[in-house]
Parts: structure tokens; C-alpha cells; sequence
């Protein structure tokens, strides 16, 4: 409510101001939001294969071992060849500590992300990795085939929600809510700022859980919260 009365207000000061991006006509500026539980129809394992040896040859050998009963048990899965994917193998000279014997000592290393569609076998996919030698760094992160169907539906949601509040809005500073002249999926970052409400930038990033944690937390499958926001612009009459 305060924003919109601040903007009301503003605009009598706009050509005092200067403020260039501001709309020359009265106007309420609102944001909403809509989001929806979902479960996940898609699940994503990633973690890193490492030996170390003082042959590289030894430790490679035990790399390619680990690789090959990892693609057994994806493909005993159903996992397809394009969903399963041996990345970064690599060859590592381990720095020699103080104290430790001068003879080189090699780590061999190879990433691996496996993508799962049939979320019915994520614990007969996850359960013997998280058990296999040689395997660390796992993160997982889950998704919606449905993602773009339900973005939709969550935009049309957020966007009446705004609507709305442009009404209430409207209501008490006693006018009429008019047409939609901008609407946005983010903020409207130039009217924000002009008005000095930009919010602070914030960095969004996929849930996951990585190895830090109890492995066995790997097993349990994530449910998504899916959020659309919307910035939108009414004229007030």
C-alpha cells in the first residue's frame, strides 16, 4: 500500500525530479506472485569418481572400474545413454606434505551426472552409489517436465493477484484502475530505482544436496516449489 501511495504521489514532483523514466500520467505500480508445490518428475545425481596412486596407470585403471559399474547400474535402470554422462577425466600430481615421502603421488578424477525420468528408481539409483568406494562430492537437484505448463498457470495466477491489489489500491486513493500499460515477469528495474524502492539483487540457485551432508539424506526426493513473479503498471483514472 505504501508503495503505491508513494508513486501516486510522486508524480507531481516528477518533472521537479527529473526523473525520466517515470510514466507522465497517474499510475499505481504493483508486484504479486504465484507459486505451487509440485512434485518432481525428474531427478539429477552428480558427483566426481577419484583414485590416487603413485601409478597413474593404477589409479586410472581403478577410475575406469568404478565408471563402468556405475554405467551398469544406470542402464540396468533404464537410464538412456544421453541421460548419462562421464565428464572431466583428469590427472591430478597431488602436492607432497611436510613430512610425507617425496615420490609423486597421482589422483585421477572424473565427473558424472546421471539424469533420472522414472522417479520410481531414484532409491535403487542412489542407494548402492552413495555405498560405492571411490565416489564423493554428490549433489542432487530435482525438476518438472510439467515446468513450463505450470509457469504459465503461475503467471496468470500472479498476475490477477496483481490486478487485485491495483484495485485496492485504486479504491483508496478514491480513483479508477485503468488499463495495464507495462507488465514484467522481474521488477521494472528503472521505475524502482527512479524511485528509489529497487529491492537489493539477490542470486538464485537450484536446491540441492551435497556430500557435506548425511549421505543418506541423497535418498529422499525433494519436493519443488515453483514461483513466477510479476511486476505490472496500471494507469489510474
Amino acid at each position: 500500500m505504501l508503495k503505491a501511495i508513494v508513486l501516486v504521489g510522486a508524480l507531481a514532483l516528477a518533472s521537479v525530479a527529473g526523473a525520466a523514466e517515470l510514466p507522465a500520467y497517474p499510475f499505481v505500480h504493483v508486484d504479486a506472485s504465484g507459486s505451487r508445490y509440485i512434485a518432481p518428475d525428474i531427478g539429477e545425481i552428480d558427483f566426481e569418481i577419484t583414485a590416487g596412486d603413485v601409478d597413474p596407470e593404477a589409479a586410472r585403471a581403478l577410475v575406469e572400474s568404478r565408471i563402468a559399474q556405475v554405467r551398469a547400474l544406470a542402464e540396468g535402470l533404464g537410464v538412456t545413454a544421453d541421460n548419462l554422462e562421464i565428464r572431466d577425466v583428469r590427472k591430478d600430481l597431488r602436492k607432497v606434505k611436510e613430512g610425507e615421502p617425496a615420490a609423486p603421488f597421482y589422483d585421477i578424477r572424473a565427473g558424472v551426472h546421471i539424469k533420472l525420468t522414472d522417479m520410481s528408481k531414484w532409491r535403487e539409483l542412489v542407494s548402492p552409489l552413495i555405498g560405492m568406494p571411490n565416489l564423493d562430492g554428490f549433489a542432487t537437484a530435482f525438476d518438472t517436465s510439467q515446468r513450463d505448463k505450470v509457469e504459465m498457470e503461475l503467471m496468470e495466477q500472479a498476475m490477477a493477484a496483481a490486478r487485485k491489489k491495483a484495485l485496492a489500491m485504486a479504491k483508496g486513493a478514491g480513483l479508477k484502475l485503468g488499463a495495464v500499460t507495462a507488465v514484467t515477469s522481474g521488477n521494472l528495474k528503472n521505475l524502482t530505482r527512479a524511485m528509489g524502492l529497487a529491492p537489493q539483487d539477490t542470486n538464485y540457485s537450484r536446491g540441492g544436496t551435497r556430500s557435506a551432508y548425511n549421505r543418506q539424506d541423497l535418498l529422499a526426493i525433494e519436493i519443488i516449489k515453483l514461483v513466477q513473479p510479476v511486476d505490472m503498471i496500471f494507469r489510474l483514472k
